[in-house]
């Protein structure tokens, strides 16, 4: 209740700010971003749940990044930065990212794992344009636009990658289990999809503990799915600020609170 109640203050005050430049600035250029802002915020369901990736990274840090510029359907640049940094910062050895693409995100967290690491990366089998259901979407056709990880295909990161194919529904993540130590979930953004394949990436974690991240987590069936397990089961999951990535730390197979970085 305290939580709703600060989220419907924060939202109040803003909108007053807004009211009050608008009606005093009403052709102002910060009137106008100031009310796009107000409306962001008022619609954003994690308005409570924020981090900064200062505060998952040590100082000093350092970390290899690239390729940076971002093309249509990629993560943003500093959402680049922030799966490569996250890699980095957890000295990963093994990651599991669901949801290939053109393989931008998977060439820049190769860049940061642990000498003679490992990357698997999950797509849909080449020119597939159809989900194991039979149906096709925004996510499947995205799979018939690009040739499956050509960003990293070619490049010295390429040796520590490992390319599978198949639908994240019906793949057999058995040989996975029990041995990532940060999994990437980007694959379809369906409710019923974004949680099985959170419930293979909850498996996939080192008993000993490692990271999941949910790419669009603001949107689509994504945001649905993790407000419902916030709610009910109390995850305590971040939305890193500025980006659409949501960050949780699975250890024993429970989702517990995300380690924070002195300095």
């Amino acid at each position: 209740m305290n939580a709703l109640l600060q989220q419907l203050g924060s939202a109040l005050s803003g909108l007053t700010w807004s009211a009050w430049h608008f009606l005093s600035f009403p052709f102002n250029r910060r009137s106008r971003w100031r009310s796009l802002r107000v409306l962001a915020v008022c619609r954003d369901p994690f308005v409570l749940e924020r981090i900064r990736l200062s505060e998952l990274i040590p100082d000093p840090f350092e970390v290899t990044l690239g390729p940076l510029k971002a093309g249509a359907h990629n993560v943003s640049e500093y959402e680049l930065l922030c799966l490569a940094s996250l890699v980095k910062a957890a000295n990963a050895s093994k990651v599991f990212e669901i949801g290939t693409f053109d393989g931008r995100s998977s060439r820049a967290m190769a860049l940061n794992l642990v000498p003679d690491g490992c990357l698997v990366t999950l797509n849909l089998p080449p020119g597939e344009g159809v989900n194991s259901a039979g149906v096709c979407n925004v996510d499947t056709g995205l799979n018939t636009k690009v040739i499956s990880g050509n960003r990293f295909l070619g490049t010295l990161e390429a040796a520590c990658i490992r390319q599978v194919y198949g639908d994240s529904a019906t793949f057999d993540f058995g040989p996975y289990e029990g041995c990532m130590d940060l999994v990437f979930i980007d694959g379809s953004h369906v409710f019923d999809y974004v949680k099985n394949d959170t419930e293979a990436a909850i498996r996939m974690i080192k008993p000993a503990g490692g990271w999941i991240l949910w790419h669009d987590a603001t949107l689509y069936g994504v945001a649905p799915y993790l407000k419902k397990q916030i709610r009910e089961f109390g995850w305590p999951v971040r939305l890193i600020d500025g980006t659409t990535l949501m960050v949780g730390y699975c250890r024993e197979g429970e989702m517990t609170c995300v380690p924070l970085k002195d300095g």
